[in-house]
């Protein structure tokens, strides 16, 4: 009896957690890249020129990708549930230095279009790695995912 009870109940939690990944499923998961010529950091404000549109993608299985502009990086921060806004997303943050790759683990804490949509402007937490010169060259900023509001359609694409 004892394994006709575990059996079901195997049946019944697997399938629960089927239905959960077939709903996270439908619901993407972005990450973003911004890239630029250089930054410039002022105590907790890194500053990165908006030189091309920021690069959005999915993680499996959507396999979607998109781009946005600065206002709109701004206006999807707070869009959703568990948004950027209310938890804020880690990112990793590398640039170049005497020609060597150097990075950091950071918090962005919140985002600012800013110079009429020209540069972004983020407030932000180190928490590991190296530390954030004043100003750099070659920067790329690799922006953790999160789930947001299917209805706010930001894409240019896809």
């Amino acid at each position: 009896m004892k394994r006709i009870q575990t059996l079901v109940a195997n049946l019944v939690f697997g399938a629960s957690s089927m239905v959960v990944a077939e709903q996270n499923a439908d619901t993407p998961t972005w990450l973003f890249v911004q890239t630029a010529a250089d930054f410039t950091l002022d105590g907790d404000q890194l500053n990165i020129p908006f030189e091309r549109e920021i690069f959005a993608f999915t993680d499996r299985p959507n396999r979607e990708y998109g781009y946005l502009n600065a206002h709109e990086l701004e206006a999807l921060w707070h869009t959703g549930e568990d948004n950027f806004a209310d938890n804020p997303p880690n990112a990793v943050l590398t640039w170049m230095t005497d020609g060597k790759i150097q990075e950091a683990e950071i918090v962005l804490i919140a985002v600012k279009a800013e110079d009429l949509g020209r540069s972004v402007s983020y407030t932000i937490q180190w928490e590991a790695g190296e530390i954030i010169p004043v100003i750099a060259d070659n920067v790329s900023l690799f922006i953790d995912g999160g789930f947001y509001d299917p209805e706010y359609n930001w894409r240019h694409c896809c």
